[in-house]
């Protein structure tokens, strides 16, 4: 074997050997890529009926270039009707029925925990009810900013439709008031037994008078007759 040959094949084999390290190091880069995504998350909230509310759609990530997220809900309890994207566009009812469509994309990459991707109003229209808020994993996309899918497990939320309770007052009950007492008559007619005296008075008095009459006509007959 000669010099040439001998360091040919040694630079065949370094290169090989540098390639599969290449490929190693980019399958790890790729794991770990699918790995940075730990959730994506629905929110729930209470409404009463006829009110609105407004959820949001958040995820844990690391450099998140780009993101799909199908939102479906249940129709016959609430109304999408608004929507927002944190970085992009969004849809309501377009893509398919009942569903809202965020879309989004950062050329920089989008790291934390709890990011908004976005915004969905929801108007209560029904009785009151549970409206399942469900994300669809057959057309959800996450992607890293060198175009990666990410690998992240969906969290559902749901809109609880409830009439509120009012709450207990802290004042304290009012004592109903005493009747008050009857207010006094004044008698009329003087002092208690005063008309009886003075009826008993006008009796004899009017005995009186005809005893005097009586007497009276007996003498003026008696002298007629003398």
């Amino acid at each position: 074997m000669t010099l040439n040959t001998a360091m040919t094949r040694g630079w065949t084999a370094a290169a090989a050997a540098a390639i599969l390290a290449t490929v190693a190091a980019l399958a790890f880069l790729g794991t770990a890529s699918a790995q940075s995504v730990s959730d994506l998350t629905v929110g729930s909230a209470t409404v009463e009926p006829g009110g609105t509310v407004t959820i949001s759609v958040t995820a844990t990530v690391d450099e998140l270039g780009s993101y799909r997220v199908d939102v479906g809900y249940d129709s016959t309890l609430v109304t999408a009707t608004e929507c927002t994207s944190a970085d992009g566009v969004c849809s309501i009812d377009v893509v398919a029925s009942d569903t809202v469509r965020i879309n989004g994309s950062n050329l920089a990459g989008i790291t934390g925990d709890d990011v908004q991707l976005g915004t969905i109003t929801f108007l209560s229209n029904g009785p009151e009810g549970v409206a399942a808020l469900t994300v669809d994993t057959s057309t959800l996309v996450l992607s890293d900013t060198v175009g990666d899918t990410l690998t992240v497990t969906p969290t559902d939320g749901a809109i609880t439709i409830a009439t509120a309770t009012p709450a207990p007052s802290d004042e304290p009950t009012a004592t109903p008031a005493a009747p008050a007492a009857p207010a006094a008559v004044p008698q009329t007619g003087g002092a208690p037994g005063a008309s009886s005296a003075n009826s008993m008075a006008w009796l004899l008095a009017a005995a009186g008078l005809t005893v005097v009459a009586g007497g009276a006509w007996v003498l003026a007959r008696a002298g007629r007759e003398n």
